[in-house]
């Protein structure tokens, strides 16, 4: 159990450090995705699979995707220098396969003694947390979530004008 907490580590740290030396918008949304989804595994890995469902449905599944679209909206004319042939497809399929082998083996592995101490959450008391003493810290990102997206829409539409 060290050794997987370790490699989730490892993959959190270095495509974390990726995201912030490449220069492709899209490697760096996809270097965010994967240490976004290895910290999902390891929240779960540490007794915590409502944190990672959260993580997954809120972050990767609206976030990440958010990002996407803005990127692709923007249609930035990055160049990119041509990078080695035999490290170009190597690098994504191997770390991924070792989140999908991290994935397996807590499906398959024996719980641990440690999950007795721990208490669940459930979704309503998330909820009551969410939208109780913490309601307008919610209703301020909603806000603005919908600021980032109107504005990637506003220039979209100027650039549309100004062709």
């Amino acid at each position: 159990m060290i050794f997987l907490i370790l490699l989730l580590l490892l993959i959190i740290l270095t495509t974390g450090a990726a995201l912030l030396v490449v220069r492709d918008p899209m490697h760096g949304a996809v270097n965010l995705g994967v240490s976004l989804l290895a910290l999902s595994i390891l929240f779960l890995v540490l007794g915590a699979p409502f944190v990672a469902a959260l993580e997954v449905m809120l972050y990767v599944g609206a976030i990440l995707v958010l990002f996407l679209f803005a990127i692709m909206l923007l249609r930035t004319s990055l160049t990119t220098r041509e990078e080695p042939r035999w490290r170009r497809g190597f690098w994504w399929p191997a770390v991924l396969m070792v989140l999908l082998t991290a994935v397996l083996i807590l499906l398959f592995s024996r719980r641990p003694d440690l999950l007795v101490v721990i208490q669940e959450i459930g979704p309503g008391t998330v909820g009551r947390a969410l939208f109780g003493p913490y309601l307008w810290l919610t209703e301020a990102v909603a806000l603005l979530l919908f600021a980032v997206i109107a504005a990637v829409l506003a220039i979209h539409r100027r650039d549309d004008h100004d062709a």
